[in-house]
């Protein structure tokens, strides 16, 4: 194929090679040599004009010339290399310079040839360049398809981890008046209050899974405190409020990011923000913010849900409680938050309702599973 016959739409990317020299009879030599090789060739005469060609023709390799008027081949090299990382570059001179030889290789020259030189060198040199090429590209599709690897093995770890936490949380309640969905839901609305107030995702995906765990300790309280229909007695109130600090010493002693935040939640979601809760009588911000919000979702979750000594509350009675407890009950900043997102909260609780029979939920994981980067996944099963 002549080179007056070849253009842009005829050139294979994968076997283009721009030839740069302002000696006309260099350029005609060289390109005779590579396309009897079998390459796509361009050519200039400049390295503007090259520069140019690069971002249209795409070539894999480029031979350029060291001394032409103008810009020089090292500034090529350099505007190549930065540009365009993936193209190899051959620098071609006929003077013998150890300097200039190592500036080149600095700069990321795929070789230094001097003229003049034989076809067979010339060509071999080309070769050479093209096959570091198809390495380095065949280890970036290694390097992808191990990274995939990777991330469907972690997705699926997780998604197991996150299962086998919900079953055992959705046992352990079994005996209590809160459903699976409800542990569901609460790690959910955890996670969109966490964020509008200004977590990162990494942050939010380990709450989401540590809010359900808020009440695992209710497994040390007997049924018969647990499942009264009515109110309990002071003496059974008592009892009830240890559902806190035996959780949190069920989940203390982890090296799981997720479960010593699981920890601090079990052990203070129940504090208030004006210190009248249990069971430290924390006040304000010396509340774990894990804990104030779950508080806050965890209210709204109870009251617009039925239990098992009362029907669930209308809408605006449950928002008008927790406006109520604005300054006492919950973090003011917290609560403006939840109201600025309750549009999402009400859409969870509408995919996520409780079952007929209360306990059995399905676990959709493909919604927990909301996947936002490698280093989140990763850091939610650690």
């Amino acid at each position: 194929m002549s080179r007056d016959d070849l253009n842009q739409e005829t050139l294979k990317p994968a076997k283009t090679v721009l030839v740069v020299d302002d000696d006309a009879f260099v350029r005609d030599l060289l390109l005779r040599w590579l396309e009897r090789d079998g390459w796509c060739c361009v050519e200039a005469e400049n390295a503007e004009q090259a520069l140019d060609l690069v971002e249209t023709v795409r070539p894999v390799i480029v031979v350029s010339d060291i001394n032409m008027p103008g810009h020089t081949g090292l500034w090529l090299l350099e505007q190549i290399s930065e540009q365009h990382p993936r193209v190899s570059v051959l620098m071609l001179t006929a003077l013998s310079n150890t300097r200039t030889a190592i500036e080149a290789l600095t700069r990321g020259a795929a070789g230094y040839l001097l003229k003049p030189i034989q076809r067979e060198e010339f060509l071999f040199h080309v070769r050479q360049a093209r096959e570091r090429q198809e390495l380095i590209e065949e280890r970036r599709q290694y390097l992808r398809t191990l990274e995939e690897r990777v991330y469907k093995q972690t997705l699926t770890i997780r998604r197991a981890h996150e299962e086998t936490i919900h079953r055992l949380l959705t046992a352990a309640t079994c005996r209590d008046e809160e459903t699976g969905a409800h542990i569901k839901r609460t790690g959910l609305f955890s996670e969109v209050l966490a964020r509008a107030a200004g977590w990162s995702a990494h942050e939010t995906e380990q709450l989401r899974l540590a809010a359900p765990m808020h009440d695992v300790g209710k497994i040390g309280i007997p049924d018969a405190i647990l499942q009264k229909p009515g109110k309990l007695s002071p003496q059974e109130f008592e009892r009830m409020k240890q559902h806190t600090t035996i959780g949190a010493r069920m989940l203390a002693g982890s090296s799981s990011a997720v479960l010593q935040l699981a920890e601090k939640i079990a052990l203070s979601h129940h504090e208030r923000w004006d210190g009248n809760g249990y069971p430290q009588k924390l006040v304000g911000d010396a509340i774990p913010e894990a804990a104030r919000i779950l508080s806050i979702v965890d209210v709204y979750d109870a009251l617009s849900h039925n239990r098992v000594y009362r029907p669930a509350l209308p809408e605006e009675q449950v928002l008008e409680t927790l406006r109520n407890g604005h300054d006492t009950h919950f973090d003011p900043t917290l609560l403006a938050l939840f109201f600025s997102v309750f549009e999402e909260m009400r859409s969870i609780a509408e995919l996520h309702p409780d079952t007929e029979d209360g306990i059995k939920c399905d676990y959709g994981l493909d919604v927990l599973a909301k996947v936002r980067s490698e280093a989140c996944l990763l850091g939610a099963v650690n």
